[in-house]
């Protein structure tokens, strides 16, 4: 039996945020994104005609780990896996925990020929893993410090209303 397979179908229905970007790792202009899917122009907020010539770096801003990112460049220069999480920036402003993998797509000459991240907004679950490590520990600092990422979000908001 012959199936007709549209990739495009799938990848715009996946629940994971797809971004896909060229394999340009080096200088300030960075990769440069090729496609994202629908869950992630949901996720962050973007409109996929603001998107060109844009590279991963408009999701960064205040509370980006800079080490992940460092972390993430360097699995990508040596061909391996990527996973981290982080904060980044809905087009609003608005603070999201994301969790990601990224890697590379191989052409014909096992040269890397598109970088691949698969990402998920983990906001929600790590706010309830944070109210938890709260009740054991009122002074829990990681813990602490998440809420008050969101807690800034919200009081910034206020202040331009």
């Amino acid at each position: 039996m012959q199936l007709k397979f549209d990739w495009l179908i799938v990848l715009e229905n996946l629940q994971r945020g797809i971004m896909v970007t060229d394999t340009t790792l080096e200088g300030p202009a960075g990769p440069r994104i090729i496609y994202v899917n629908r869950a992630w122009l949901k996720m962050t907020g973007h409109g996929r005609d603001e998107l060109a010539c844009k590279t991963p770096r408009i999701l960064q801003g205040k509370h980006t780990d800079r080490a992940v990112l460092s972390s993430l460049k360097q699995k990508l220069l040596n061909r391996e896996l990527f996973h981290g999480q982080t904060w980044n920036y809905r087009k609003s402003g608005e603070p999201f925990l994301m969790n990601w993998y990224c890697y590379a797509i191989y052409g014909e000459r096992s040269r890397p020929i598109y970088d691949v991240a698969e990402q998920e907004d983990v906001t929600e679950l790590e706010g309830l893993r944070m109210k938890q490590r709260l009740l054991v520990n009122p002074g829990d600092a990681e813990a602490l410090a998440f809420f008050f990422i969101l807690d800034e979000w919200k009081a910034s908001r206020k202040t331009t209303r």
